[in-house]
């Protein structure tokens, strides 16, 4: 049987070490160093992206945090309001006249949430990809 001849496995076996040992050195020496450096960028990327997300993400916390503050004056100050006049009508013993009363009332919280909506939405920055836009 010609496989089984000695002289024909030696030498098949010597190319076969001969071609694996080329194979593997190009490899290790050309590709691999290739690869190895898109996975390092692709890591740093991954890390400058982050940490972008958490700096925006403690801005946007920020700015919640210091909307819900004003918002929170605000709704004591109105809350104060209200308590002193209808403390006044009380006193004086008025006809009360609640519909105005919840009109203006109404009123006011729409105009705050509009506000804030309007705050907010400005608060957000949206770029474009084409512009590559950095804050």
């Amino acid at each position: 049987m010609p496989q089984l001849d000695r002289i024909i496995v030696l030498s098949q076996i010597f190319w076969l070490v001969l071609i694996f040992s080329i194979f593997y050195a190009i490899l290790t020496h050309y590709f691999l160093p290739k690869f190895l450096k898109s996975l390092k960028i692709r890591k740093q990327v991954i890390d400058i992206n982050t940490k972008e997300i958490l700096k925006k993400t403690e801005k946007t916390l920020n700015k919640q945090g210091s909307l819900i503050k004003i918002l929170v004056k605000n709704l004591e100050i109105t809350s104060n309001l209200l308590v002193s006049y209808f403390g006044q009508l009380i006193k004086d013993k008025k006809g009360v006249d609640t519909l105005i009363i919840d009109q203006k009332i109404s009123f006011v919280i729409l105009n705050t949430i509009k506000f804030c909506d309007f705050k907010l939405l400005n608060s957000i920055f949206v770029y474009p990809k084409s512009l590559k836009f950095k804050d």
